[in-house]
């Protein structure tokens, strides 16, 4: 579980790939339908952070809960400065696992995803790409934390990583993401959203 790899002082990248990995294990755990028959939620009766799943065509997309202290240590514990910890903890912050369960290969772009709030307002996610140059113009580089910006999975591929929204903790939010197949531009909506604030 993120939870359980963020209190590892010792947080390092195969840890947190390990991390990553449970939100997909998530998916297989007893679930309770919230309002939006398409979004599933879940919530860790331990830490108390929620994962929200859609699934549809084909393309699985679940997000888990990490609190601005969470990806504090991870990212202390990879030995980031405090400018840069500041920075990410600053942002809404989620463990990110899409994969493609369909026939053909899916394509998806970061860029093109929003995140709605309640007062119908649209953000940008913060891509990999645009940590990457901030981090780099400090001569480090955690890319390999956050979602990757825009990949193509092929029948049975997944990633993982972090996605991060400039909102404040305690904010609710839908996120509205596209992915095409041979041309074809699918949407879909996972619903009622929180960004966490420190437990």
């Amino acid at each position: 579980m993120f939870d359980q790899t963020i209190k590892n002082s010792d947080t390092n990248r195969c840890g947190i790939q390990r991390g990553l990995i449970a939100v997909a294990l998530l998916t297989s755990i007893s679930t309770a339908l919230n309002a939006d028959a398409a979004t599933i939620s879940h919530r860790n009766p331990k830490s108390g952070l929620m994962t929200w799943t859609n699934v549809k065509d084909g393309f699985s997309m679940s997000l888990q809960q990490l609190t601005p202290d969470n990806v504090r240590a991870i990212y202390e514990g990879m030995g980031a400065s405090p400018a840069n910890v500041d920075r990410i903890a600053g942002y809404c912050v989620f463990g990110t696992d899409a994969r493609n369960n369909a026939k053909s290969s899916i394509t998806y772009n970061v860029g093109t995803w929003r995140a709605v709030t309640t007062d119908h307002a649209r953000y940008r996610l913060r891509s990999k790409r645009s940590w990457q140059r901030i981090w780099r113009a400090a001569g480090v580089d955690y890319g390999y934390t956050i979602f990757p910006a825009q990949q193509t999975f092929q029948p049975g591929d997944w990633g993982e990583g972090f996605t991060t929204i400039k909102l404040k903790p305690g904010t609710r939010f839908n996120l509205l993401y596209h992915w095409t197949d041979h041309g074809h531009t699918h949407t879909a909506t996972l619903r009622h959203l929180r960004c966490s604030e420190n437990k």
